[in-house]
């Protein structure tokens, strides 16, 4: 079956474009509110409620307040002056959070996976945290139950970790479920890399700074770089192990557009770019970091074994 658009013959509404870029993250009655409000200008949430047959007029207020944060409307004290802006709503109390859990199962949704995450009962505080990032921020369900069970991964247990997380995510463009799926891939991935990197420094994977996290990152993501080449900045820099020395390295490497092992080997990499390296050899000379350091932990045992 093939659909075409008929030939409108009634009133239209100009729909912002807004509308549509939020359509990802929108609840279902986020939408029909919008095209409530458009149509009609009327923003008073029992209205809404009883014209569009909401659950409640907190879903009402709760539709209102995410087009408000995503710039479609404005918020205004009726009695207020001209131009006078105002203030954030003021965050749902444990009362209303209750009220509303009757009526949203997305709210008792949001409550039960923090605290099977979290291991724990939350408490009334913590559940408003975490609803008012839902209700007030306007955070997609599933990114926050996704986002919940990432931080209890990581050993925090809290909402303010949470609250934190989520920013940061917002912040990298992550807003709907599956973004934060694809995100989440994503930070699995960064974690195997930065494993690696500091086996090779030779140190633990805590001991990174956040600054030589996002280098790291930056090696892989932006200089599309893999393993095989950050190994050969470490064989490069010999026993010098420093991460940002690495780093000069592979920053070079990819100003110059040296792709690859072979391309750092070869002629094409230009004086200093290789010269640890025997380029007529497809593998170092006596020169090669991983095994230099088995050779070294093998002498050493059997050094303590004799003088035992």
């Amino acid at each position: 079956m093939i659909y075409r658009l008929k030939e409108q013959k009634g009133d239209a509404i100009a729909v912002p474009q807004l509308v549509f870029a939020k359509l990802g993250i929108a609840e279902e009655y986020n939408v029909r509110v919008a095209l409530y409000v458009l149509a009609t200008g009327v923003t008073d949430p029992e209205k809404i409620c009883a014209d569009l047959k909401l659950r409640s007029k907190m879903t009402a207020e709760s539709a209102l307040a995410f087009w408000a944060g995503a710039g479609l409307l404005e918020r205004y004290e009726e009695n207020g002056a001209p131009g006078e802006e105002l203030s954030a709503p003021a965050p749902m109390t444990w009362a209303e959070i209750a009220a509303a859990s009757r009526t949203d199962p997305m709210i008792s949704s949001l409550i039960d996976c923090a605290q099977a995450g979290f291991a724990r009962p939350l408490t009334h505080s913590e559940m408003e945290k975490l609803v008012n990032l839902y209700i007030i921020d306007g955070f997609a369900p599933e990114t926050v139950m996704l986002c919940v069970a990432y931080v209890a991964s990581k050993g925090k247990r809290t909402m303010g970790a949470v609250s934190h997380e989520l920013k940061v995510w917002r912040a990298e463009g992550v807003e709907t479920g599956e973004q934060a799926d694809t995100h989440l891939q994503l930070l699995a991935l960064r974690a195997q890399r930065e494993q690696y990197v500091s086996g090779l420094l030779g140190i633990a994977e805590s001991e990174l700074t956040l600054g030589g996290r996002k280098a790291i990152a930056r090696w892989y993501e932006v200089y599309g770089y893999d393993d095989a080449m950050v190994q050969e900045a470490a064989v490069q820099a010999g026993p010098k192990r420093d991460l940002w020395y690495w780093n000069s390295i592979l920053k070079t490497w990819n100003a110059k557009g040296l792709r690859t092992v072979h391309d750092v080997r070869g002629p094409v990499a230009g004086a200093g770019a290789s010269r640890n390296i025997r380029v007529d050899r497809e593998t170092p000379s006596g020169n090669d970091f991983l095994e230099n350091a088995v050779r070294r932990r093998s002498l050493r045992k059997k050094s303590d074994e004799t003088s035992q």
